[in-house]
């Protein structure tokens, strides 16, 4: 694989991961206008440290402990600035819990993307009228020429299937 398809490659990492990491620094700053910044400077050092990620391992535990120290690095410069922050120990546990429910949500959305892409085309077009474009039930059984209840008696079993193939998706991908 050339160095142009890598970078490529890791671009995409690093774009896949931003709701994530986002979610992470909301958890850890307060203010928007900061988390932004501290965002774009994890996205620079990420890009810096490409190199060094091991491709073998998952990139979004790696891009948050990124992030974390970013944070860090963030918290050091306001505090002397005059401003209060938290200690470090309390960084860390909340960047641990953050972490952890960014890599689930991650794993369950790319799940959820999956087994969307495993759906019959009629079936996904219903998911996405319903929960994409918020159009009411009646307004999508008007269309179809169905009943309302005919509508969610398919939305129920297609969540049911969609959670079914998310469950096991994600515990394949955790063993």
């Amino acid at each position: 694989m050339s160095d142009c398809d890598l970078d490529e490659e890791y671009v995409a990492l690093i774009a896949g991961c931003q709701p994530a990491v986002r979610g992470l620094l909301r958890a850890l700053i307060r203010r928007a206008p900061d988390v932004d910044d501290v965002l774009q400077e994890t996205n620079t050092v990420l890009w810096r440290r490409r190199q060094e990620y091991d491709r073998d391992r998952p990139f979004l535990p790696w891009a948050c402990r990124i992030a974390q120290l970013q944070t860090l690095a963030f918290f050091k410069r306001v505090r002397n600035h005059g401003q209060s922050t938290v200690d470090e120990q309390t960084l860390e546990q909340i960047a641990a819990v953050a972490t952890s429910r960014a890599v689930e949500t991650h794993a369950h959305t790319a799940a959820l993307m999956h087994c969307m892409e495993k759906l019959p085309l009629e079936h996904r077009q219903l998911v996405e009228s319903r929960y994409c474009d918020a159009m009411p039930v009646i307004q999508i059984a008007s269309q179809a020429g169905r009943s309302a209840d005919a509508v969610s008696m398919t939305l129920y079993r297609i969540r049911k299937t969609l959670m079914e193939c998310i469950q096991k998706r994600v515990a394949r991908e955790a063993q």
